[in-house]
């Protein structure tokens, strides 16, 4: 006579998780050692502990690794240097403006490539985050300090942090830790510029002019632009506003030119480097935020999950046993007797209701829908291993999952005998199963097997 067994690949209950801070060094860890689990040698969990403590849990049972930690290191080392070179580029840019046949600054140069240039660079970046949907993706810069950093963590490492980069959330904090990098190189240039300006005001005397073959249009444009940079300081300090017709190259701009290297100095402060500090410091914030906020619901979390937390026989189930409803779908109606024992002894409930869905009876549908609502002890959906049927199981679980609430909820598949009780699933079957479960996100539902006793 075919028993039910429960197998190890039952879900969490649904009790509400506890957030649990990881870093990212520990999360690229996680995910290389996940990646060679061999399914086997898992710690028992209750899953109260919340998947994130869980997770982390195993994570500490599998001793030092070190990859993520390497990978952080090679991360910063990478963004050191390319911040030093954007550091020496952007005072390079700003000595570049100088007309050294004249001794002057070429304003209009200097903004354009101090503040202009990397502003429609960062909006570049911004349409293609906007357009791929995700923060990974995030443009040329990050793309090169990540083959940098891999380059810095070493050739073993490559394979597994390339392989751990696959995982959704891993890949969007990854790219929220090289955007922080980015606007701080980027800061880094305005930094340069600001040294630059600063080394050309003091040891060069410089002074500031513009020329163009269009001077009317030249310096309404001009006069705008210097309005607008110059509106968080104009109105408490005028002086430090610049006289634009004055600086005009056919002008004496050598002496009308002398408010431009103040109004540039803050410019720089307050258009290029303190943007860029801030977006750094959201990046950051996004980070921890992403990091405090992981689900691990990728189909290998739920398969790690699920082998961690499996209930055994004779384990006694939170909640009443009395009041449990049995829902087969589509047309799986084994011996109600059959499965009594089986759900006394192993899953703790007493079948009280059993209902149909899926069976295209209106009067049935509607008798299970109300019976979801009274089943105090918990909901078992009964399924045939051979009539897998992705959309219609979905609309069902989907159904129960609506109206279950905190309730238990386990999905009890197995094959019909000749006796009219359950027997196991074949081999294949179970496969398609539980990657089909695999695939469900936000899913709290225990997978059982019938077994042969």
């Amino acid at each position: 006579m075919g028993a039910c067994q429960l197998s190890e690949d039952a879900e969490s209950r649904g009790v509400p998780e506890r957030s649990d801070r990881w870093s990212l060094a520990e999360l690229i860890d996680f995910e290389a050692a996940l990646d060679s689990w061999s399914g086997k040698g898992v710690p028992r969990l209750d899953p109260s502990l919340g998947r994130a403590s869980g997770m982390k849990r195993w994570l500490e049972k599998q001793g030092p690794i070190g990859l993520g930690a390497r990978w952080v290191a090679a991360i910063g080392l990478a963004g050191s240097l390319l911040m030093l070179a954007f550091f020496a580029i952007g005072a390079v840019t700003a000595w570049g403006t100088l007309d050294r046949s004249v001794g002057g600054v070429h304003v209009v140069w200097f903004l354009m490539v101090a503040l202009v240039l990397p502003w429609l660079l960062l909006l570049v970046g911004v349409l293609l985050w906007l357009l791929r949907g995700r923060i990974a993706a995030g443009g040329l810069f990050q793309s090169l300090m990540e083959r940098l950093s891999l380059r810095f963590a070493g050739r073993k490492a490559r394979r597994a942090i390339e392989q751990a980069k696959a995982v959704g959330e891993l890949s969007g904090i990854v790219g929220w830790r090289l955007a922080r990098w980015s606007q701080l190189a980027a800061a880094a240039f305005h930094g340069g510029a600001l040294a630059g300006l600063g080394a050309m005001v003091l040891f060069k005397r410089v002074g500031f002019f513009w020329e163009t073959t269009t001077e009317r249009a030249m310096e309404g444009f001009l006069t705008t632009t210097v309005a607008v940079l110059s509106a968080p300081w104009s109105w408490a300090a005028p002086q430090l506003v610049p006289d634009v017709a004055a600086s005009e190259s056919i002008q004496d701009w050598k002496t009308g030119g002398l408010g431009w290297w103040p109004f540039l100095i803050l410019s720089l402060l307050i258009w290029g480097l303190l943007p860029r500090l801030l977006l750094a410091g959201w990046a950051g914030w996004s980070e921890r935020r992403a990091l405090g906020r992981l689900t691990f619901q990728s189909p290998h979390h739920r398969k790690l999950w699920r082998a961690m937390t499996g209930v055994k026989r004779g384990e006694e189930p939170v909640g009443p046993v009395d009041g449990a409803l049995v829902v087969s779908l589509e047309g799986a109606v084994p011996a109600k007797e059959s499965l009594r024992p089986f759900m006394l002894r192993v899953l703790r409930m007493n079948p009280t209701g059993w209902e149909r869905l899926g069976v295209l009876d209106q009067d049935h549908e509607e008798a299970a829908r109300a019976a979801l609502e009274k089943a105090t002890a918990g909901i078992v959906l009964l399924a045939e291993g051979w009539s897998l049927a992705p959309r219609s199981v979905e609309k069902a679980l989907d159904e129960v999952a609506s109206r279950a609430g905190d309730r238990r909820v386990v999905l009890l598949v197995g094959n019909p005998t000749a006796d009219g009780s359950m027997g196991p699933p074949e081999a294949e079957q179970r496969v398609e199963w539980e990657r089909f479960m695999d695939g469900r996100r936000g899913d709290e539902v225990e997978l059982v097997f019938c077994e042969e006793t």
